[in-house]
């Protein structure tokens, strides 16, 4: 069991990632409710299936430079079990938010849930590739595939938008 001092000491090296971890959710789910609940969800499962990680974490002393180490981990090792329940769930929830979501946004969330979760770990977390397959437990060329297809699609949009409006004028 961890000791309530140690348990706050977790809570403050967590509560910088909040944001992070609300941006990955919402990413894969786009309602705030359910984006909310993911990360909560995420952290849990983080808390529960790492007992030992948690444990071992808690029974050392951290300076600053450690800290920011042991966040990126934790949020690598959130990331994965976030990943992992948002894309279950997102199958389940999936025409419930395609009605509001914003058009701007329309092409993104209508990418494939894998794709759209590999695309913001690359060019929003700026996470190097192996930390993305270690987080979506995919290999290599499934990340890349990933990569290049939701790259070519979003441009492939973009570009048509384009050509529309220039046809307009």
């Amino acid at each position: 069991m961890i000791l309530e001092m140690k348990r706050t000491e977790i809570i403050n090296l967590l509560l910088p990632l909040n944001e992070k971890l609300y941006q990955m959710a919402y990413c894969l789910i786009p309602d705030d409710l359910q984006a909310e609940q993911l990360v909560i969800d995420g952290v849990n499962a983080f808390l529960l299936k790492e007992q030992k990680w948690v444990a071992q974490l808690t029974q050392q002393e951290v300076d600053r430079v450690q800290a920011n180490h042991i966040r990126r981990q934790l949020l690598k090792k959130i990331l994965k079990f976030q990943v992992e329940i948002g894309q279950r769930r997102s199958f389940q929830l999936i025409d419930q938010y395609r009605t509001y979501i914003p058009a701007e946004f329309k092409k993104f969330y209508d990418l494939d849930v894998k794709v759209r979760a590999v695309m913001t770990l690359r060019f929003d977390f700026l996470f190097q590739m192996e930390e993305i397959e270690d987080i979506c437990q995919l290999p290599r060329f499934e990340v890349i595939e990933k990569l290049h297809n939701g790259r070519f699609m979003l441009s492939k949009d973009l570009s048509h938008q384009k050509l529309t409006q220039e046809s307009r004028v």
